[in-house]
């Protein structure tokens, strides 16, 4: 008889070492609560194990995994999350850290849990904490269905084995599984960085940068950005989680969320927006938003460029680690804005007269070949004035040349106003300039050339009031694409011829 009980010691102990050895090969922390739940209904023929998270924090407990017996694989069960407090028994049994069985009989069984017993039609209930490092991670619900038989000392030591080993197992899966995160964060970051050099153009920086913000947020609704300069916020860009292009936010709320950030230069993080001051009496609320989003000032130094906010779906915990990561990515951005804006700067200086601010000639060539290629597409004509100020030396030679400069500064906002939203207006040189007229032909331009000559004829000059009797006039040559020429040089040369002649009259 000795030997018997010998043997099913021995027994016991290979059951066990198998059972320990099996809960610590799997590397995730799913797979480990699986096959934990597994190996406990084969190891105590229970009839059903559950394994769950302890939020120690938000004193929540959400189900990793649980097994039925008879069934080959444990599964992954989509129920909430569920408060600890509301189950005081379990509670007590995380905080202690120590185990527990209840009877389905017992008078003193709380109401959580003869709820969930019943139920699951189980007339015993043993509850084992999961610990790893001296910290309760956790809890095993063990059920006994077909019997009431109660778990004995021995057994329950042998499970707290199994779950001794199980915590251990789970804590170095979610080490793991942080750490594989966080390395697929840092390469969300580095794959951030290369497309934000990749590209000057706004739009491109301003997708890559929402792109990047929502590969790092996983229950994300969607992501937007504003740029910010001299104290007014411009829209960037949206889109949504799925990426597609969101909606165009026209205007900023006085005193919300991204006016905020961009007059403070701080982080704004709205864990609930149903309860934060920012959100009260908008129209987000009626619409059934109920989550979370964050403001991150886009900044160079001390000065803020822009402002990225990102919406949640579900409410979040903005941790210490998560807005690190996100500031790295709002560090970027800002960068990228800052080089966008260099570069628009020397392409905007690149293309203007710095003098009158209208478009120079190396600008006014581009737009031809342009109106060219495009009057070819569509079969529109377009006609072209080359226009030259008659007595202009005479300003000069009066009242010399800064005086000069102020007229043709004067000339060029005259001549800008004159014209349609469509037409084209360039200083070509010296006192000369070009208009460009899109799908416009000779006798329609030749209208428009009469409104132009009577607006800068009543034009208010520098030294209007001093010489009333020195009227600046126009000397204008047209020629019309594709009836007077084929190409940009001989169009210009033949208005050129126009505005000679006309120019020797006067």
């Amino acid at each position: 008889m000795e030997g018997d009980k010998e043997a099913i010691s021995a027994g016991n102990t290979i059951a066990l070492l198998d059972a320990v050895a099996a809960i610590s090969a799997p590397l995730e922390v799913y797979r480990v609560a699986e096959e934990a739940a597994r190996q406990i209904v084969q190891f105590t023929n229970a009839d059903i194990c559950a394994i769950s998270r302890w939020d120690q924090e938000e004193d929540q407990i959400s189900l990793w995994a649980e097994h039925y017996r008879g069934q080959p694989l444990s599964v992954q069960v989509p129920y909430l999350p569920y408060a600890a407090s509301e189950y005081p028994t379990t509670k007590s049994v995380l905080e202690s850290a120590l185990p527990r069985q209840v009877s389905i009989d017992d008078l003193n069984l709380d109401k959580g849990e003869r709820v969930l017993m019943k139920g699951l039609g189980a007339k015993t209930l043993l509850m084992v904490p999961l610990v790893a490092h001296e910290k309760t991670i956790g809890l095993i619900e063990i059920f006994e269905i077909s019997s009431d038989t109660s778990f004995t000392e021995d057994e329950i030591a042998s499970i707290q084995v199994l779950a001794k080993h199980a915590g251990i197992s789970l804590e170095r899966a979610r080490l793991l599984s942080e750490a594989k995160q966080h390395v697929a964060e840092l390469e969300v970051i580095r794959q951030a960085s290369l497309k934000l050099t990749a590209s000057l153009e706004k739009e491109k920086v301003f997708q890559a940068i929402l792109s990047s913000a929502l590969s790092l947020s996983p229950d994300a609704l969607d992501a937007h950005i504003f740029t910010y300069q001299d104290g007014e916020l411009s829209f960037g860009s949206s889109i949504w989680a799925n990426g597609k292009k969101g909606p165009a936010y026209t205007k900023v709320r006085k005193g919300g969320l991204t006016d905020t950030v961009a007059t403070s230069g701080e982080v704004v993080a709205v864990s609930n927006v149903t309860t934060h001051p920012l959100y009260q009496d908008t129209n987000w609320l009626e619409a059934g938003w109920k989550g979370s989003i964050i403001g991150l000032p886009l900044k160079i130094g001390a000065q803020v460029v822009g402002v990225m906010n990102i919406a949640y779906k579900t409410r979040q915990e903005f941790s210490q680690d998560r807005l690190h990561l996100l500031g790295l990515l709002a560090d970027q951005a800002a960068n990228a804005i800052s080089n966008t804006r260099l570069h628009d700067l020397v392409r905007h200086q690149a293309i203007t007269d710095t003098l009158t601010g209208l478009a120079n000639r190396r600008a006014f060539d581009t737009r031809l070949d342009e109106e060219i290629r495009r009057s070819n597409r569509y079969r529109h004509p377009f006609s072209l004035l080359m226009i030259d100020l008659d007595r202009f030396k005479s300003v000069n030679d009066t009242y010399g040349h800064l005086v000069g400069d102020r007229t043709l500064k004067s000339v060029a906002a005259c001549l800008q106003m004159a014209v349609r939203d469509t037409d084209f207006v360039a200083r070509y040189g010296g006192d000369e300039f070009a208009m460009i007229l899109p799908e416009t032909e000779k006798l329609q331009a030749m209208v428009l050339l009469e409104k132009v000559s009577t607006v800068v004829s009543n034009c208010k000059m520098p030294w209007s009031e001093q010489n009333k009797d020195l009227v600046l006039t126009l000397s204008v040559g047209i020629s019309c694409y594709p009836d007077d020429a084929k190409n940009a040089e001989a169009l210009i040369n033949i208005a050129d011829q126009g505005l000679y002649r006309q120019k020797g009259i006067h």
